[in-house]
């Protein structure tokens, strides 16, 4: 998609003041045309799941097509039928009965009202259909803007959305910066973003000038913690699957860094070493179940990550700009105040961070940093446990699994702080795009 493709500037009041005018006008309130819109964008997903997978593998080079079909289709369906089942309950009022004395009270389930919907390049369908899943079901209208970075996805959702679903209720903005600051000049009754916590910020700011309220679908530096009992092949089995498996690392749920005691650290890389030839073989990048780097970008920031770090590296560290590829790898002994240990790597490298006493430590490390979307903890020690999940905030915890929180229905998944505010999944995705609403009916 080129800048001539691009939504113009000129047309994004217009497109926000229409969806406005729609929304005011009640058309999305019913429960049949919510049901209508929610099997139409089924549709829209079931009919062209072959190329939403190639746009996808257009997008990011070497994904593995089993990957796409459960993260950018699969998921999807799953969301909608959820929402299709269950959205009846979910528009039912909740009686008040401490009301009775002054006479009937209900909280009334309402739409939000006009949203933006802002996606990332890394799940670009996923991403952005199941939150406008949300947002249909709740009775809102909606601005879908899908990431410049994902061009494919991005023209193939300008083409898509209007032809499955009601153009006077969503609508699509194609663009980079200068059209999502179009966008964020337009007063929303509500702003949904999902990516960086740096672009995070600016998406709050300039939401606040509205007092729009946001949900923020971030990221963050996401902690492992491993006690001095636990099986470490068996860890580093699931590690290994999710630091480098899914996207190559470039989630916002993967592990980033693990804490366990210095005594352990020599036999965690080693357990690791053969979980990744495990999975990838003896040569990773011949490894068709190794995706690349998003773009020559990210490929030389994460090859500047390593560089910085060479010294530390005990497995891995190879890059090739020109095939966009990092061999996963592993730093050992981090630096709390060196960069790897500030910043997201979003990308195929594992650091270990060692302390004297993981069962007196850990807890004072995950502490110091910002709250991270997925915490991990490898312990059959109850106490211990206990501990970490009663003293440490994050946007949800896993014991003895990497699996995270986004793929357990009946969680909601969002962030606490730096990795972001608000949530959604099933239920909580028709609760991010409504509010209850107090109703009190009396007689004169």
């Amino acid at each position: 998609m080129t800048d001539a493709e691009y939504t113009s500037l000129s047309l994004i009041p217009n497109v926000v003041e229409s969806l406005r005018t729609s929304f005011n006008d009640g058309i999305t309130l019913p429960y049949s045309y919510r049901i209508q819109q929610l099997k139409n964008l089924r549709k829209l997903v079931s009919e062209n799941a072959d190329a939403i997978i190639r746009a996808e593998q257009a997008d990011m080079y070497k994904r593995p097509r089993s990957e796409l079909e459960m993260t950018a289709v699969g998921f999807v369906l799953k969301e909608i039928d959820h929402l299709v089942a269950n959205l009846a309950e979910y528009m039912k009022p909740t009686a008040v009965p401490e009301a009775a004395n002054l006479g009937k009270g209900q909280l009334v389930q309402t739409p939000r009202g006009v949203v933006l919907i802002i996606g990332p390049w890394n799940f670009p369908t996923n991403l952005v259909l199941c939150p406008l899943a949300g947002a249909i079901a709740a009775g809102c209208t909606s601005v879908v803007k899908p990431s410049e970075v994902a061009a494919n996805v991005s023209a193939l959702m300008q083409k898509l959305i209007p032809s499955y679903l009601d153009r006077r209720c969503v609508a699509v903005v194609t663009g980079a910066v200068p059209q999502t600051s179009a966008l964020l000049s337009q007063k929303f009754n509500l702003v949904f973003f999902t990516g960086s916590p740096v672009i995070g910020k600016i998406i709050a700011t300039a939401a606040a000038k509205h007092l729009t309220p946001v949900v923020l679908e971030l990221g963050g530096k996401n902690p492992v913690v491993v006690d001095d009992a636990i099986d470490l092949d068996k860890v580093a089995e699931q590690i290994a699957e999710a630091r480098y498996g899914l996207n190559c690392g470039q989630v916002c749920t993967a592990p980033e860094y693990v804490i366990l005691s210095a005594h352990r650290q020599q036999a965690f890389v080693q357990a690791m070493m053969k979980a990744i030839k495990r999975k990838f073989g003896e040569n990773e990048k011949m490894s068709a179940q190794l995706s690349r780097l998003k773009n020559r970008h990210h490929a030389q920031r994460l090859q500047t990550v390593l560089r910085e770090n060479r010294e530390h590296i005990v497995y891995g560290g190879d890059c090739d700009l020109d095939e966009l590829y990092v061999q996963p790898s592993i730093v050992a002994n981090a630096d709390a105040s060196t960069r790897i240990m500030q910043e997201e790597v979003f990308g195929p490298v594992l650091t270990i961070f060692p302390v004297q006493d993981v069962y007196r430590d850990a807890i004072r490390v995950l502490q110091s940093y910002p709250k991270p979307l997925q915490m991990r903890v490898y312990s059959d020690n109850q106490r211990f446990v206990q501990d970490i999940v009663a003293r440490t905030d994050s946007g949800g915890v896993s014991i003895n699994s990497a699996v995270s929180h986004f793929r357990v229905e009946g969680f909601p998944f969002g962030g606490s702080g730096w990795s972001g505010c608000g949530r959604y999944h099933g239920k909580y995705s028709f609760e991010a795009f409504s509010r209850e609403k107090p109703v009190l009916q009396a007689k004169l």
